[in-house]
């Protein structure tokens, strides 16, 4: 038996994305859509496939020139743009007419072990169904009583539709001699070049030239993937976020764009944080935000409906105390806030004196001319510069907006100089005091963020489960070119 993957389509539900890659290399919960289905084909015994490609089939060409263990012929489909799927596979025709095969769409994601379940089930044609949900935009299928498919489409009721098809069928050499020879009448005699194959399983079930029985695969999870929410249910089920999720023990929250946007809640926030508090877990929150002081946080927070106490708030200013301590600092030049100077104040340091050992940094939203000339003053005088952190903009209700990026950009481009030491995400030491003090277990620790390059870059450096949220910086056909990927992804933190 061999497998035939029709994967010539555009998938134009998932631009920007398919802009420049098909559908079927769209990745979901990190590996392509391509790559679950050639996981069952292999679990299954099945390594000899047929790939009809068409739209960027080049990218398929490559995928396939690196997989081991499988011989795939590649036949293309090159008028794609005016055929269906009835065409692509009627090209494989010299191919595969006569003998058994599976055949499948290339836009699911599925369990490996549901080409075994097709190939190991006791009817020698078969459609893989799941019976326990109705869709109207899936393919339906309806028996007799003798348990015998009678028709197959999307228009079938709720009431007379025994399941849904989820687009996989195994043919024996008999009934690929039919399919082929319907297809073949349509294709050739009726030059209609733009149908499915399911209209063709269709007319041969209800001539009775086709004897196929439902392999029901309830249970086994799989997504047919057409738009962003289909990739978003695929991204949760495949990476077992459900089954996971009761088995962590603590949770660490960016804020800004994870929480809320600019002065704006995100909806939801508030209710995910209790249930997870609720559930027992330990909850922190992480920002890299230097501008306000940790009581300022516990009372932001706490108008969202969010209690917090100052000890589950760390900030980038954290790791930049600690330095200072552990350099035996006295006497900086503080380009921050009130709120960070006052900080800095209470531990002990002075600031903005004439003679600083280091510039330090903030994310200074009460910035004016005048403070940039002092600093660049101490540092054109050879004052080391120190950053809290270096995230390029900040999230907020009007957009992005300038942060401690773009002014050690501005920094550089006036003096020459960049910071000796950038603090907060993804640094190590933003976390390993917390760690250290809450003897936090890493592999049941979850850090859940908007940012690949701070939040999920600081999951990859602790090795601990990182969840990107798409509510803030990252969209997720950004994600699919980042080679920063998440355990998890959700659009926002509600869905927790």
């Amino acid at each position: 038996m061999i497998g035939i993957i029709l994967a010539a389509g555009i998938g134009s539900r998932l631009r920007p994305m398919t802009n420049t890659k098909p559908k079927c290399l769209v990745t979901t919960a990190g590996k392509p859509i391509l790559q679950y289905q050639l996981d069952a084909y292999l679990k299954a015994g099945i390594t000899e496939l047929i790939i009809v490609i068409g739209y960027e089939g080049n990218a398929v060409r490559d995928y396939c020139k690196h997989i081991k263990g499988m011989d795939i012929t590649i036949v293309e489909n090159t008028d794609y743009e005016n055929t269906n799927n009835m065409y692509s596979l009627y090209l494989t025709r010299e191919i595969a007419r006569g003998r058994a095969f599976i055949l499948n769409n290339a836009d699911l994601s599925i369990d490996d072990s549901i080409v075994a379940a097709l190939t190991e089930s006791t009817p020698e044609n078969a459609i893989a169904v799941d019976s326990s949900l109705f869709n109207e935009e899936s393919m339906k299928i309806s028996i007799d009583q003798n348990g015998v498919v009678t028709n197959i489409s999307k228009e079938i009721s709720e009431s007379r539709s025994h399941a849904c098809s989820i687009d996989f069928y195994k043919f024996s050499a008999n009934a690929s001699d039919t399919f082929f020879a319907k297809m073949q009448q349509i294709i050739e005699g009726e030059k209609n070049l733009k149908d499915w194959t399911e209209v063709a399983m269709q007319q041969l079930f209800q001539a009775g030239e086709l004897r196929f029985e439902p392999c029901d695969i309830a249970g086994k999870p799989w997504v047919e993937i057409d738009n962003y929410e289909d990739l978003a249910l695929s991204d949760r089920i495949f990476s077992r976020l459900d089954q996971i999720l009761p088995d962590i023990e603590n949770v660490l929250f960016d804020l800004d764009g994870t929480i809320y946007v600019g002065s704006e809640p995100l909806e939801g926030a508030a209710v995910a944080v209790r249930r997870l508090e609720q559930q027992g877990k330990n909850i922190f929150f992480l920002s890299n935000n230097s501008s306000k002081a940790k009581f300022d946080y516990v009372e932001l927070l706490g108008t969202l409906g969010i209690d917090v106490r100052p000890e589950q708030i760390v900030l980038s200013t954290d790791g930049l105390i600690a330095f200072l301590r552990r350099q035996k600092v006295n006497a900086v030049h503080v380009l921050g806030t009130n709120s960070m100077k006052k900080v800095l104040m209470d531990e002990g340091f002075r600031i903005d004196s004439a003679s600083p050992e280091y510039v330090v940094l903030g994310y200074d939203t009460e910035l004016d001319y005048a403070k940039l000339v002092t600093a660049c003053k101490h540092i054109n005088d050879g004052v080391d510069l120190l950053a809290t952190h270096g995230d390029n903009f900040c999230p907020s209700e009007h957009g992005p907006i300038p942060d401690i990026g773009a002014l050690i950009a501005m920094i550089e481009v006036t003096t020459g100089k960049t910071p000796k030491y950038i603090f907060g995400k993804p640094d190590l030491g933003m976390v390993e005091p917390l760690i250290t003090e809450y003897k936090l277990d890493v592999r049941k620790t979850l850090i859940v963020g908007d940012r690949l390059h701070t939040d999920i870059q600081l999951s990859k450096l602790i090795d601990c489960y990182g969840m990107l949220v798409l509510s803030g910086e990252t969209t997720r056909d950004q994600l699919e070119t980042s080679s920063i990927q998440p355990d998890f992804v959700l659009n926002a933190i509600s869905q927790v």
